[in-house]
């Protein structure tokens, strides 16, 4: 990149575990600087990993979480806690930047949609994704629905043993594919370990319904976890017609995409996602959390009045 209008941005990073993106993303930038993304600032409440992941790739430590955003062209939160989001990026707010949030984009949604206000009463901007957002499946989708006819069932199914941590993934594709408009977590079983959805011990399952006037229409389908003790990794959709079922798509697993957008965002202050559909997914999440611990259906219009 070459040139002021390609210069690489400057980005604050807060949190960076050694399980977060926060680190992941601040190593592929400085592996890979054709994203024109650079970790400038990083901050974590581990000092000894900041200081080494700083010693890695040349970004300087910031004394506290707030001043991780000193200098930079925009802030991203990446700790493993989305319930510290809110307290993370409030100062960045205020202080009018642009802040990308890991997913889920908040601890409830209560706090996604302060964080939406923030951004609007102080002139920031937030920007919240999955990289499955953002992916090249959605054009397969397209062509699958117009031969299909009308579109029945659908079915999901992701990898891995942590639901907090993967659900937001499961919303990402259909998102990305079939659209806004989910209205109802119909069923969801969890099977976690002392009722944390971080230790799923069987596979997970969670049956969706979009409303009625969404563009696919009042449709139904099945969301997998498989669960501990598997080695596959991926994330596949099945589509079921008026006519007939469609291949299996395998959706596109990687950044690229995301970091794309990322560097839109910081750069043009342009939303690669509407607040509604940020909403709709931080709503979903909390909502089939909700149904699993409840064991009843629970609908996404129950979290826009959830504490």
């Amino acid at each position: 990149m070459n040139g002021a209008h390609h210069r690489s941005l400057r980005l604050g990073i807060v949190g960076c575990d050694p399980a977060s993106h926060g680190l992941m993303w601040a190593r592929q930038w400085h592996r890979q600087p054709e994203h024109g993304l650079i970790a400038a600032c990083i901050w974590d409440a581990d000092r000894d990993i900041a200081a080494a992941l700083a010693t890695e790739t040349g970004a300087r430590i910031a004394p506290s979480a707030e001043a991780a955003g000193d200098g930079c062209d925009g802030i991203v939160i990446a700790s493993l806690d989305p319930r510290d989001y809110l307290a993370l990026a409030r100062p960045h707010l205020i202080a009018g930047r642009r802040v990308f949030l890991n997913r889920p984009m908040a601890g409830s949604p209560a706090d996604a949609r302060e964080l939406l206000a923030l951004a609007d009463r102080h002139g920031g901007a937030v920007y919240s994704a999955s990289a499955l957002l953002h992916t090249h499946a959605a054009a397969t989708v397209r062509q699958a629905l117009a031969d299909l006819g009308a579109l029945r069932f659908f079915t999901l199914t992701g990898p891995t043993d942590t639901a907090d941590w993967y659900l937001p993934h499961l919303y990402a594709c259909l998102a990305s594919t079939l659209g806004p408009g989910l209205a109802r977590i119909v069923h969801a079983e969890l099977p976690c370990t002392d009722g944390d959805p971080h230790r799923l011990h069987a596979p997970a399952s969670v049956i969706v319904e979009y409303a009625a006037d969404a563009a696919i229409g009042p449709v139904r389908g099945v969301l997998s976890l498989l669960g501990p003790d598997s080695d596959w990794y991926g994330f596949t959709l099945k589509l079921y017609g008026q006519k007939q079922s469609a291949a299996e798509i395998d959706f596109d697993v990687g950044y690229a995409l995301l970091f794309a957008q990322m560097r839109r965002f910081f750069a043009e202050g342009a939303l690669p996602v509407s607040p509604s559909l940020m909403l709709e997914q931080v709503d979903a999440h909390y909502a089939t959390l909700a149904a699993a611990r409840l064991g009843t259906p629970v609908s996404l219009a129950m979290m826009r009045t959830s504490p």
